[in-house]
């Protein structure tokens, strides 16, 4: 009864504060000529990740026929000091699938992770995690294995001058034979990662992008997807940061990215026009209950919105919803000031909002970013 008290109380609150959040007209990067000519757009541009350093913009993304694997994605990354004029920085080509770049700024160095994938269209195959890294003062590096083989990392955040990685498992992920491993690793020098605890974090089936924030008092919160089920929203005590509080949500939170403004925190993820994602029950066999879910929600319509997290009931309130349609979401975010942050976002055609998802993923999406005001 507490808890829902809250709830209400939040939402109330939240409510009041909507009109407080603005953004500006959402811009194409990939149709505005603005992008280097060593940069070779293909249909589908995606997986993306934003940081500044030293004064300039740093965007990695992804490049390639379709949303699904293949042998002809590349990342690229570019960079720019006033989102007008973007040089080109490197790229990377291995002749396979390369998804979720990671920015860290660590120890006046850039780097860069990213796992190495497969071959096959319809098939989830992490292999490896690699870095790049590049000196304040120096070019960029060759890549460098962290040696996780199989772990797909999700998020890279600093805390008292150490790195702390977010990881799930991914190898066999839609089959009978993921054994699910979502943890939280550590590092002082951004190439050996170490887990934080013996047992993850999370260990629910099909656990995976476990996005993560530490507070300005240090203490975690997290959002994790459910693949075929829904979501968990987490937190953990600043002097125990491995044992994860987690609350149940039937609201799937995909592509997540959490920051935090003033003393609140905010998540921009993919959300499911059609609602919850555990609607289709087959009460006989709960594998078949959860494939279902899973062929449901890739049919139905998606959108990338803002939520707001309530700490205490570990509950996500819909703020606004921003232009997107088809397959979209995996934004970046860079704070330019004190209210303003710079947002970027993948979607299909924004203009046209009746694509579901999956028609999304196998047409064209591109890169699109806006100013973000409160």
């Amino acid at each position: 009864m507490l808890r829902k008290l809250i709830t209400i109380l939040f939402c109330f609150q939240t409510i009041a504060c909507f009109s407080q959040v603005k953004f500006d007209e959402w811009q194409n990067l990939t149709t505005s000529d603005k992008l280097p000519a060593q940069c070779k757009i293909q249909h589908s541009n995606n997986n993306l990740d934003l940081v500044k350093f030293h004064d300039k913009f740093y965007l990695a993304f992804r490049t390639a026929p379709t949303h699904f694997a293949s042998k002809k994605v590349v990342m690229y990354v570019i960079s720019s000091t006033d989102l007008k004029t973007w040089n080109y920085e490197t790229e990377i080509k291995l002749g396979c699938d390369m998804r979720e770049p990671r920015f860290a700024v660590y120890h006046d160095t850039l780097n860069l992770y990213f796992f190495r994938g497969g071959t096959h269209m319809f098939k989830f195959e992490p292999q490896e995690i690699f870095v790049l890294r590049k000196p304040a003062n120096g070019n960029w590096m060759e890549k460098q294995s962290v040696n996780l083989d199989g772990f797909v990392p999700w998020r890279i955040r600093e805390r008292n001058d150490t790195l702390y990685l977010s990881s799930y498992y991914g190898k066999n992920l839609y089959n009978n034979n993921h054994q699910s491993n979502l943890r939280l690793f550590w590092s002082t020098d951004a190439l050996v990662w170490k887990p934080i605890s013996e047992e993850p974090q999370v260990d629910i089936l099909s656990a995976e992008e476990g996005e993560f924030i530490f507070d300005k008092k240090g203490n975690l919160f997290s959002t994790v997807r459910l693949e075929g089920t829904g979501s968990l929203v987490c937190s953990a005590d600043k002097i125990s940061i491995g044992n994860w509080k987690k609350v149940r949500s039937k609201t799937k939170y995909d592509s997540a990215l959490l920051f935090d403004h003033a003393d609140d925190i905010y998540l921009v993820s993919r959300r499911n026009k059609d609602g919850e994602i555990d609607k289709v029950k087959h009460r006989k066999n709960e594998k078949q209950g959860r494939l279902n879910n899973l062929i449901r929600y890739s049919i139905t319509k998606k959108v990338t919105s803002l939520f707001k997290l309530n700490k205490d009931s570990l509950t996500l309130s819909l703020v606004t919803d921003f232009p997107s349609s088809g397959d979209n979401a995996y934004a970046g975010i860079s704070k330019l000031d004190s209210n303003t942050y710079l947002l970027m976002n993948y979607s299909s055609n924004i203009k046209h909002t009746k694509s579901s998802w999956l028609a999304g993923q196998l047409g064209k999406t591109y890169i699109y970013w806006t100013l973000l005001h409160f």
